[in-house]
């Protein structure tokens, strides 16, 4: 079971590598929600600590809760459950506070995916103004513990334990030309790394970065916990 040093200790070695990453560069904080000043068993509030954030899907199917099972402090996490109705998708959405155009980004959060998930969790990267199709990147969070990209089966990549919190980093390098990702798994019973060009389609919505969305999508049923979602921006 992690412990709270444990975990204290990845996120500290997490920090480490951003620091030694971005060569002493600052950086921005565009969005941020860690859920503390949401109710237990309430949708995450409009607001975030930086962002604001949406909601969609049948009533309670995203909810601010109590830390799951294995999980280190702070109590509260996002739970994003989808149940067994094909005209839903559970969603959350946060807007970065602003769009901030071409740069290199940095998305963290934490997760729990438990057992008993009929299909994948996923973490989507999107434009700004929330346009149909406005996704560039997209990862699932695969049953058997493996993560694909953008649906392609020769990308899955790395391990990850179910009922247990592990780190997501996904550094994204924003260009006209070449916009990529590097992928990063680390934790408890979590690792691998991967890197995605993204699609020459995709370039124009990559450039409109300004929001992430986690989801559970149609006919997959199951859930997932998600805690301190963060985007920042080197300057």
């Amino acid at each position: 079971m992690p412990t709270v040093k444990l975990m204290r200790l990845l996120l500290l070695c997490l920090l480490i590598a951003f620091t030694i990453g971005a060569k002493n560069c600052q950086s921005e904080t565009l969005f941020k929600s860690n859920f503390d000043t949401t109710a237990f068993n309430q949708p995450p509030a409009t607001t975030q600590a930086v962002g604001t954030a949406s909601v969609s899907g049948v009533p309670g199917s995203v909810l601010v809760v109590q830390a799951p099972p294995n999980a280190a402090p702070p109590a509260k996490w996002l739970k994003i459950f989808r149940p067994n109705d094909p005209s839903q998708i559970s969603i959350f959405r946060g807007q970065l506070k602003r769009q901030a155009g071409n740069g290199m980004y940095v998305f963290t959060a934490t997760l729990v995916i438990p057992d008993g998930n009929t299909g994948p969790a996923s973490i989507q990267f999107e434009t700004f103004n929330q346009q149909a199709n406005g996704g560039f990147l997209h990862l699932d969070f695969m049953p058997d513990g493996r993560v694909r990209i953008d649906d392609d089966p020769n990308t899955l990549f790395g391990t990850f334990a179910r009922n247990k919190p592990f780190l997501v980093q996904v550094t994204l390098n924003i260009n006209a030309t070449s916009p990529s990702a590097h992928i990063v798994l680390a934790g408890a019973g979590a690792s691998g790394q991967a890197d995605r060009t993204i699609r020459p389609p995709l370039r124009l919505q990559a450039q409109q970065f300004g929001a992430i969305r986690l989801f559970m999508g149609f006919p997959h049923l199951g859930s997932f916990f998600a805690q301190n979602v963060v985007v920042t921006r080197r300057s």
